[in-house]
Order: C-alpha cells, then structure tokens, then sequence
C-alpha cells in the first residue's frame, strides 16, 4: 500500500489505480478535519478585539490545515498518474501535463489584479486557460482510468495484471511491477530454486533402496544357480571336449 501510495516506480492497473486515489482522498480528508480541529483556535473569530498575534496564529493554522492535506494529495495523485503512464507506455513526464494551463490559468488572475484590469478582460483572459485546463484533464481522465495498460512487457516493468492485488509484485518484484536485478519475475508453474533437485535426489534414492531390496527378496527365495553352487562344491568348471557330451569323463 506504501508503494502503491507513494512510489513512482513501476506499472498499475486501472483498478489500482482508483483504489489509491480513493484511499489517498479519504486519508486527506481525514487529515483536514484532524489539523483543523487540532490547530484552528477555539472561540468567537469575528470578535472585534482580535489582536495581531491571534491573526498571525489563525493565518498559519488554517495554512497547516489546508497546506498538508494538498500537499500529500498531490504526492499520491501524481505517483498514481506517473504509475499508470508506465502501465500505458509512456514516460511518467506525462503527469506534468496539466501544470502549463494550471500556471497560465493563475497567471493571468493574479496579473489582471495587480495590473487593475477590468474583471471582464480578467474572466475572458483566464477562461481561456481554464477551459484547456479542462480539456487535458478529461484526456488523462480517460486515458489513465479508463483504458487498459500495455499487455506485454516494458521498460517500466511487467505488466501489473488484473484485480486491486495486480500481479506484478510476484517472482521478487516490489508492487509497482519493476523487478529486482538479476532475478526473472517467478510464476506460480514455475517451482521453487533447489525444491526440484532435492524431490529428484529423494525419489532417486528410495527406486535404488527399493530396486537392492527387491534383488535380495528375488535371491533368498530362488537360491544360488545352478552353475555356481557346482563352481562353489567343486572348485570350478571343468571344461569339457566336444566328444564326450553324454559321457561321463574319464579321470
């Protein structure tokens, strides 16, 4: 979940990919209500009898308060979107897309008030910007949480698989779908390194014990051939010429 959150290494899903956006917005919003509770200062803020310092303490409460929430949903919004870039084929550098019209949408605010234009010439400035700004936030909303990733590999990973779990994170790969240096992603078809040889070595041993015991039940019932009971209570064979089959040899 760290990595899912947090990193900007490696491919997701779709269904990851709402997943963190909806665990990171909820742990936001979480976040904002604790910060305000805990630093917002208690009692009447419209009293007239305010001095500086309760200002200067109501300014950066309420800067804490919305500051640290943003700013950790932005961290999380953007290695979601960098992510799933991967997962789409394209480089993570794609989630920086909306920041051009978001500067030029502000810029033109911001300058219209200092240079005191009119509100109208404000509005059609800036509406320009926002309307782009719009337009590229539906393309990645399409892209990023409606289409499907890449099937086959990358150079951002292996693909992350189906379902919130994925399956990228299997064979010693960390969520996210980039592999560890100098081992192949493992499946679950393929058996574990040694396991193979070590079944092989038992089965081996237990034919050879069962194959030796079989040969000495065989032995001790049929008993020693013919051949070498004689070869044992005489001595040896005596050979034999080719006249005296059916004879019985002289001595």
């Amino acid at each position: 979940m760290v990595s899912l959150l947090f990193s900007f290494n490696g491919r997701i899903n779709r269904a990851q990919f709402w997943l963190g956006n909806f665990i990171g917005g909820f742990a936001c919003v979480m976040l904002f209500f604790l910060l305000g509770v805990m630093t917002l200062p208690a009692g009447n803020l419209a009293k007239e009898t305010m001095n500086a310092v309760a200002a200067l303490h109501l300014i950066s409460s309420m800067g804490l308060s919305f500051g640290a929430p943003l700013l950790l949903m932005g961290w999380i919004g953007s290695s979601l979107q960098v992510k799933r870039f991967h997962d789409r084929g394209r480089s993570g550098l794609w989630a920086l897309a909306p920041m051009l019209p978001a500067f030029m949408l502000v810029s033109s605010i911001v300058g219209g008030i200092i240079t005191g234009a009119h509100p109208d010439q404000i509005l059609s400035s800036a509406g320009t910007w926002f309307t782009l700004l719009q337009v590229v936030n539906f393309a990645m909303f399409v892209d990023l949480g409606c289409m499907s990733g890449k099937p086959e590999a990358n150079k951002y990973g292996p693909p992350p698989g189906d379902g919130f779990a994925g399956g990228a994170s299997a064979g010693g790969a960390p969520m996210g779908g980039v592999p560890i240096v100098g081992q192949p992603p493992r499946t679950n078809s393929q058996p574990v390194p040694g396991m193979g040889s070590t079944l092989t070595g038992a089965e081996s041993a237990i034919d050879r014990a069962i194959a030796a015991q079989s040969k000495q039940n065989v032995a001790a019932v049929l008993g020693p051939r013919p051949a070498t009971a004689a070869a044992q209570a005489g001595g040896g064979l005596r050979p034999t010429t080719s006249g005296s089959f059916g004879r019985r040899a002289s001595s």
